[in-house]
């Protein structure tokens, strides 16, 4: 029986349903910045406990990356996005209810866990349902739902606190979780229909897990991916994650002015990283912009943590250019993915989105051990505890132009593959 033809507009419905659990990710550990004081002082943690209860989110998300990729290339895709789903947002509801430290620590752990499914898992689906040709702008999209997902967590979560307690927040979050869930469960499908434009008769049904990991670990451009990564979004992890607010409060700007300084950031990465990603697959080239984006950020960087106190409009303009740079660290995938068998997929997305959240919990612990105990104001203590993301920027530029050049599309691998099928 002649299966089903695959339909495009599907294929960006099923894509975008699986995004919707990026944009809760982004939400419930981005959102954590702007809650931190409260929950500090409801459950009385030092600054030092409070880093490593934000952390414990990304260093457990970094860890499950790997993991979540491998399972994904093997499982059905649909039934484990709608169940870590699912299961995010029970967690953060109990996470709302904790009373001590490593209750919390222990839960929001879990969280990043079950959480770890969603940007590999939107990829995945952007690889399988979306044609080849515009992965990179699938994924440049998924960077956008990162910022929005951001933002939300940042401007939103500080409107509500005028209102409404932390714990209530988190309450609401749980119910978004659960029907985010529900609605992946529903409408997303694990694969197109053999024979169309990501799935050659060919394919193997299993991939597996020794020969992936095998040629991943082999990989230089995988590795390079994973330093690049490490480099532009572990540091956009931590530093905007958790320390750009304080920084700007220490330059003098109010906590309603730094909390939109921090959004601005991420509302560059999110606008800029579909335009990178298309700017990428039209012109057929993905290196240049990897060392733009390194090599502007590293610039951006050093302006925004060692520039004196400014006005507000130019502090905003320099958090957006900076963001517009990050943003080109959505077309590193593309370069991963393309110089990989394409069956490796999600694990080669896990292991490059794994160096980038690991790096981040870790970033944003570093800069608390360094300031811990140090009850000076004084803003050039801060400034050298922040000086550590800089340097990330700089390894990420090593890494751009350490990468080699890829063709998108997978357009190649596929001729080639459907012609010895004709020909039989």
């Amino acid at each position: 029986m002649p299966q089903s033809a695959y339909n495009p507009i599907r294929g960006w419905i099923i894509w975008a349903v699986a995004t919707l659990f990026v944009v809760y990710q982004l939400m419930i550990q981005n959102g954590f910045g702007a809650i931190s004081d409260d929950v500090k002082k409801d459950l009385e943690l030092s600054i030092v406990s409070t880093g490593v209860l934000s952390a414990s989110f990304l260093i457990v998300y970094s860890l499950m990356q790997v993991p979540v990729g491998l399972i994904l290339d093997r499982a059905n895709a649909r039934f484990v996005l709608g169940i870590s789903a699912l299961l995010c947002g029970l967690l953060v509801y109990f996470f709302s209810q904790a009373e001590s430290l490593w209750g919390a620590i222990a839960l929001r752990a879990c969280i990043g866990a079950a959480a770890a499914f969603a940007f590999t898992g939107a990829g995945v689906m952007a690889r399988r349902w979306i044609p080849p040709s515009q992965f990179a702008l699938a994924m440049g999209f998924i960077d956008f739902s990162f910022g929005l997902g951001a933002v939300i967590g940042d401007a939103g979560f500080e409107a509500w606190l005028a209102h409404g307690t932390w714990r209530q927040l988190l309450e609401i979050m749980a119910i978004i979780g659960v029907v985010i869930g529900v609605l992946i469960l529903l409408i997303v499908r694990n694969r197109p229909p053999r024979g169309s434009h990501n799935a050659p008769g060919h394919r193997p049904d299993k991939v597996g897990l020794r020969e992936t990991l095998q040629a991943l670990c082999s990989s230089k451009q995988v590795w390079l991916g994973m330093v690049f990564y490490a480099g532009m979004c572990g540091t956009m992890f931590s530093f905007g994650g958790l320390w750009n607010i304080r920084l700007q409060e220490k330059f003098g700007f109010s906590v309603q002015d730094s909390v939109s300084l921090n959004s601005i950031l991420f509302l560059g990465m999110g606008l800029s990283a579909p335009v990178w990603g298309w700017l990428s697959d039209r012109l057929g080239r993905r290196k240049p912009f990897l060392v733009i984006g390194g090599g502007g950020s590293v610039l951006m960087s050093a302006v925004i943590i060692f520039t004196p106190w400014a006005p507000f409009p130019y502090a905003a303009a320099v958090m957006f250019i900076h963001g517009v740079f990050l943003g080109t660290s959505v077309l590193v995938f593309a370069a991963v993915c393309e110089k990989v068998n394409r069956e490796y997929s999600g694990a080669a997305i896990g292991i490059v989105n794994a160096s980038g959240c690991f790096f981040g919990g870790v970033l944003q612990i570093i800069p608390s051990l360094m300031l811990d105990g140090n009850k000076t104001s004084d803003l050039a203590v801060f400034q050298r505890a922040m000086a550590i993301f800089t340097i990330f920027h700089v390894l990420a530029f090593i890494a751009a132009l350490c990468m080699q050049e890829t063709r998108p599309g997978w357009a190649r691998e596929q001729q080639d593959e459907a012609e010895p099928s004709q020909s039989t």
